[in-house]
This record gives structure tokens, sequence and C-alpha cells, in this order.
């Protein structure tokens, strides 16, 4: 390997493993070093598991000796979210509420990819209950962008932590949550791959929920294919501790159909020169071959005219969830991530059911559309990440950013799309540009062959 471990994707590190080029103990100790020297104000880990990750490179190193590896990934070590279970450990939703709230086993997706043979590092850090596209964690400290170090801004959330340890080479991979955005936007900002997967396709068992009608799990990586990988041995279909990830070969532009709706919400007021890095990615796909139409797609801002109106839903199910735990210890959450719990309150059930059901016929019209003319190509994200001083303080700049961060990417989440986001060049404060292409329910696999092709024709 040419560069050092901790900047390899996740698969060239287990390919080092597999051909006996690297030891899985000595990978984890570098990453639990890094780790130690680089995130000392623990803000990208809350808590790390040296213990269990030791344990677990130890078992790898082991399996690699004889033969017996259980996945392309065995040996590698990754970070979770904290909403996730990790057995003996705490699952504190980034909230101080929860700080002593510890897991009695792991969650259902820890196990698979324990079973695959990862390694856990530890639990990453969160916005509050997964509850702002920011990233803003006031009361347990936010991680900064892995850009822009001249003024530190928002990594990005809620998976905040879990992105920013892939790009500052504390993991080699990652897995968060989306409920409307959480791991596509903190992976377009700071450079990563991130998959928001189809509704219900990956298990949540054992994973604090936000919003249980909307929430989805997602790998964070350096590439398609490491998003692929991780996907894989996620998704029960393929087999706990598969060693066939997704198949990405084939993956090519020619024939490809992408629809840019140009005239919708996902294009409206895009600041800070994203517009223009998205539509360059876009006319260097166009010249490998893929068709790009510039269309209609009126079902984009019909929903977000629905959720603008009347405030989205999940806010009901978030109360529902949290209201008690939250109305115990208002003192220890964020005013403004306590004030958006509140607003659950004011939902009526008729208000609620009235909202499932536009949107539902609104994403049944938005995928006929996309099986029709392409899968949907926009900005993943409008504006670039705002830079975190005093922003906990100013709530018109909170709440600003934090509406118009989350304008594109819930949409996919409230019309029951699969999405993908994937770097495609950087905006007018050096940070990463992500391209979303959002796609049918199911279209999982599909929308990781259609993300390597994009990868590699961009370069």
């Amino acid at each position: 390997m040419s560069r050092a471990w901790h900047e390899e994707t996740a698969l060239s590190l287990g390919g080092a493993i597999g051909k006996g080029a690297l030891d899985p103990v000595a990978l984890t100790e570098h990453f639990l070093a890094r780790i130690a020297a680089v995130d000392g104000d623990h803000t990208v880990y809350l808590r790390t598991t040296p213990a269990r990750a030791r344990a677990e490179a130890l078992a790898a190193r082991q399996r690699a000796k004889t033969g017996m590896r259980l996945s392309a990934l065995d040996g590698v070590p990754i970070s979770w979210k904290d909403l996730f279970d990790t057995a003996g450990d705490a699952t504190s939703h980034g909230s101080l509420t929860l700080k002593e709230n510890i897991a009695r086993s792991d969650a259902l997706l820890v196990e698979r990819l324990t079973r695959a043979g990862t390694v856990c590092l530890g639990k990453t850090n969160q916005t509050e209950f997964a509850y702002s596209i920011l990233g803003l964690n006031p009361t347990l400290g936010t991680p900064a962008n892995a850009f822009d170090a001249k003024a530190p801004r928002v990594p990005g959330g809620s998976s905040s932590g879990a992105a920013v340890s892939v790009a500052r080479g504390l993991a080699a991979g990652a897995i968060g949550s989306d409920t409307g955005g959480s791991v596509r936007s903190p992976s377009a900002w700071n450079g990563l791959v991130g998959l928001k997967t189809t509704y219900g396709r990956l298990p949540l068992d054992g994973a604090l929920a936000l919003a249980p009608s909307l929430d989805t799990a997602g790998p964070m990586a350096r590439d398609v294919a490491d998003a692929a990988a991780l996907f894989s041995l996620m998704d029960g279909r393929f087999g706990a501790g598969s060693k066939q990830p997704v198949d990405l070969s084939g993956a090519s532009l020619a024939e490809l159909s992408l629809l840019k709706p140009s005239k919708s919400v996902l294009w409206r007021d895009l600041e800070d020169g994203i517009g223009e890095v998205v539509e360059a990615a876009l006319s260097k796909l166009a010249r490998a071959g893929a068709r790009i139409t510039d269309g209609e797609a009126p079902e984009l801002d019909e929903a977000d005219g629905v959720l603008v109106q009347g405030g989205p839903f999940h806010a009901a199910e978030a109360y529902a969830i949290w209201k008690d735990t939250v109305e115990a210890r208002p003192n220890l959450v964020y005013r403004l991530i306590l004030e958006r719990i509140r607003m659950g309150a004011t939902f009526s059930a008729t208000a609620v059911e009235g909202q499932r059901q536009a949107l539902g016929a609104l994403g049944a019209r938005i995928s006929a559309r996309i099986k029709a003319e392409g899968v949907i190509v926009s900005p993943t994200m409008a504006l670039s990440p705002p830079v975190i001083e005093g922003l906990a303080d100013d709530v018109e700049r909170y709440t600003r950013t934090n509406a118009k961060g989350l304008r594109n990417t819930r949409l996919g989440n409230f019309l029951g799309l699969s999405a993908l986001t994937v770097p495609c060049g950087r905006d007018r404060n050096g940070i990463p540009v992500g391209l979303m292409i959002m796609g049918a329910p199911g279209w999982d696999e599909r929308l990781l062959r259609i993300g390597k092709a994009i990868e590699a024709a961009l370069g």
C-alpha cells in the first residue's frame, strides 16, 4: 500500500489482510492511536471500545492465518453512530439524558458486521436524538468538519462523528442513520460516499429511534466500493458474513438515463457555487456517455410544499418517543433541539395521517417517473456548512441553515426513495460538494452501480 493505513479504503485494507501483508492487530492499534492523538476532546468518538476492538482484531488475525476469513472486511476497523447498541456500552443518542443507558446486547446490524469480522472501534458523536442536519451538539461538543480548519464548520448531521471518523482517518468506514438526510449530509460535506437505503431494507433492532416510519441505516465510506461492501454485510439477503459484496462489475454510464429537474426545489437558490460544481460534474458525465434530461418532476415541489406548510409529521413521532426523557431533565438538552421535540405536541392525528397519505401518493408518482425517465440527479446539499462559532446561540442562523440543509435530502425520506451521494468537487469555501442520485424504492444496489460509474467518470 502506497498510503498510510488510515488513508486507505476499507477494501484495500481488507485485501492486504487477506494476502498476509497486514496484521489486523497492528491495524487496530494504529487506529486507536490515531483516535487518541487526533480526537483528544472526544467530539468525534463519544466513547471508544479498545478492549472489544483488540479482542476482535486478535480473532481476525487468527482467521487470516488459517484461511478462515469471514468477509472481505474481516479485520477492518469501523465506527458506529451512537444510536446503535454495543453490548456493555452506553448508547446515549448524543444526549446527556441517556448517558447511563447501557446496552445489554449488540444491535442486529452490529451483530451482523461483527459476524463478518469487522472491528468495532467505538461509538461516534451525533446531534442529540439525531434531530438536526447540521451536526451541532452544544452539550457534548461538535466535531469540526474535516475541511476548512481556518474557520471550523459544522460537519453535517446527524451522523456527524461517523463522517468525521472516516474523513479524518479515525476509522476505515462508518455506519450511520438517515431520517431526513443524516447519512448524506455529513457524507457530502466531508467528501464521502453515503447511502440512504430503502426504508425497511435494513433492520433497526437495537437502534434508538427518531421517527420509526422514516428511520434508515446506511454506510458512509471513502468510495462506492467500500459503501457497497458495508451495505452487503448489513443486508440480510446477502447473508451475515458474506464474502460477496454487491456486484459493481460492468458499471457504466453508457445508456444511463439521469433526470435533472432543474426547475424544481432541488436546484433552487443554491449557495457558495454549489450549482456550478454539480453542473460541471454533469457535463463530464454527459461526455462520458450518460443521457441527462432536463425535465419536470412536480412531485418534488408538491412534497416540499406539504412539509413546509404543515411541518414534517415525524415531529409527532419524535415527541411521542422522547417527551418523557427530555421533560424529566430539560436542562440537559440543547434548547433548540428541545424546542423541536416539543413541537411534535402540536400535531393532531388527523394532520399526521393527512400528510402520510399525501406524501405516499406523491412517492408513488415520483417512483413511477424515475422508472420511466431515469434516476433523479441534484446537489446533495444546497449550501456550504455554516461556521460553528456562535451558531448555537444564533437562533435565526441555526434555524435557517438547518431548514435549508434539510431541503434536498429529506425529500428522499418522505417520498420513500433510495438515494446516494458521491463527491463531485469543492465549493467556494473549499468544502466538498456531493452529487445526489435518487432512485425508486429497492434500487439500493442499482444506485451503487450507478454511483460506481459516476465515481469513475469524475475521476
